[in-house]
């Protein structure tokens, strides 16, 4: 709730800039009226012929469209604060008790702090590199990887703050029985404390690997993990290499 909140208070205070901006400070008045199936408009009294002055038509009709928007508009973009306030105030409860008492219970409403805090302190045991993988890709983190473009991802997203973990097990029902996966990263949204799952798809000219990879993507649609909802796919073949620009474009969209 708290996303969509935010999502829908960040684009009606874009609408209103962009109304701001293109203010039409006229004081003329369009008026319209239908006679035997057809508009006729009018400025005032004078009749304006639509053929001759559509950009003219098109402008008033907007700017009176825009006059009756923009109280309503206002008026939205304050309840939306409201609201965003009060949801935040629900995890401040929590925050604002002494640690020690803290350490007692598990609240009703999980802070985000809380959850990025817990989401960091996961313990796990990933995948081996096998004896004869002399690749020696390291992230910032100091994390070995598999790829230079694991690599890459990883370190644009501790860049900008995102919580993650490299091939974290994830339990997945595969013909009715739970099955250990390793995503490449398991990462967190910093707005929402969402956790997602982002596969780098590095040989995607490979029938054996892309055959593989639908196969993965289907079990994660059986275990109710959308594609492009709960699950990023970046991609890239011999021949196209990771549009390493688009990673920063996802992380905005999705993590932030």
């Amino acid at each position: 709730m708290k996303k969509a909140i935010s999502s829908e208070l960040q684009k009606l205070e874009s609408i209103k800039r962009s109304i701001q901006i293109s203010q039409n400070k006229s004081p003329e008045m369009l008026y319209c009226r239908k006679i035997r199936g057809h508009y006729q408009y009018y400025v005032g009294k004078e009749y304006v012929s639509k053929k001759k002055n559509e950009k003219r038509i098109q402008m008033l009709a907007l700017k009176e469209y825009r006059e009756k928007l923009n109280p309503l508009l206002e008026k939205a973009i304050g309840h939306l604060k409201v609201a965003q306030k009060s949801l935040e105030r629900l995890s401040e409860v929590y925050e604002q008790m002494h640690e020690g008492k803290q350490a007692l219970f598990e609240p009703d409403i999980i802070p985000l702090s809380k959850k990025i805090q817990d989401f960091n302190n996961v313990t796990y045991e990933g995948l081996p590199f096998a004896e004869s993988d002399k690749s020696d890709y390291h992230t910032y983190r100091g994390e070995r990887v598999r790829s230079k473009s694991e690599k890459i991802i990883a370190d644009e997203l501790d860049r900008h703050g995102i919580p993650y973990h490299y091939e974290m097990p994830l339990l997945l029902r595969v013909d009715g029985q739970m099955k250990e996966f390793h995503p490449d990263f398991t990462i967190m949204n910093v707005t929402t404390g969402e956790v997602k799952y982002l596969e780098h798809l590095g040989m995607m000219d490979n029938p054996s690997y892309y055959n593989n990879v639908l196969a993965k993507l289907d079990i994660y649609e059986r275990n109710g993990l959308l594609i492009g909802r709960d699950v990023i796919l970046l991609h890239e073949s011999t021949v196209r290499p990771l549009n390493t620009r688009i990673i920063a474009d996802y992380i905005q969209e999705f993590l932030v």
